[in-house]
């Protein structure tokens, strides 16, 4: 057995939704540096990563992610990785959270990684019977915080149980399906929070390791679930979290 190759990307296909941002271009840069072909999509594919496919694509919207399939289709031929990096928070309290507020965050974070997934599912991965699935998930999907993150924790609550129940629906096709539920990771998005000494201090006396993560640590865990080292591993949420959620 040649454990080398287990871990590898090598000759795959994938996927990253929100391929670039923050932690999906670092998944990115990963999967090409473990020998995967990648495509990426967002809003603003000119700043996709070197040697990816940049596709701009509205992943709300079912026919956008048709397009996009149908271009995967004609450069790849076929798709054995995806991975769900596209999200979106509001910070708002749960009083004032306005229903529009609240439906945006639910829109991105649940119903276009659904559209996504089940397009990769039955065009490419369903017809081949093999295919790994990784969802970003969140730490917040597992304990609550004090205000302002009513939908951000639903919606990540809620792409658990979907991670699960997709894992046994589709286990007979050999796909695999899990998630990643980091602690915080410093990214454009969240940095007005960690420039916080307060915010920053507070979290870190949490976490048992004593750091944040890096976006290091969840290219990594992404690159083990997508390869063959993991293929006896579905249905599961991963916490790359430096033990924040074992401590009480």
């Amino acid at each position: 057995m040649n454990y080398a190759e287990l871990f590898s990307l090598k000759g795959k296909h994938a996927l990253i939704t929100g391929g670039t941002g923050g932690l999906g271009g670092e998944i990115a840069r990963a999967f090409v540096s473990s020998g995967a072909k990648v495509a990426v999509c967002g809003n603003h594919p000119e700043k996709a990563e070197p040697d990816t496919l940049a596709i701009k694509c509205n992943i709300c919207d079912e026919e956008s992610v048709n397009d996009m399939m149908n271009v995967i289709a004609n450069e790849f031929g076929t798709l054995d990785i995806l991975v769900n990096c596209a999200g979106k928070n509001i910070l708002k309290p749960a009083e004032n959270y306005d229903t529009s507020s609240f439906i945006d965050v639910m829109n991105l974070n649940l119903t276009a990684l659904h559209i996504v997934t089940r397009e990769a599912g039955r065009r490419f991965m369903i017809p081949h019977k093999t295919g790994k699935i990784v969802s970003l998930s969140s730490v917040k999907s597992i304990i609550g915080t004090d205000k302002d993150y009513i939908a951000y924790c639903t919606s990540k609550g809620a792409l658990n149980m979907y991670t699960k129940q997709l894992a046994c629906e589709w286990g007979k096709y050999n796909i695999n399906v899990n998630a990643i539920a980091p602690t915080f990771v410093r990214t454009a998005i969240n940095s007005f929070q960690l420039d916080n000494p307060e915010f920053y201090n507070s979290l870190v006396n949490r976490i048992p390791l004593g750091r944040i993560g890096s976006k290091q640590d969840i290219a990594s865990a992404a690159i083990f679930l997508c390869s063959e080292a993991a293929s006896f591993i579905t249905g599961q949420v991963l916490c790359v979290d430096g033990g924040l959620t074992a401590k009480q």
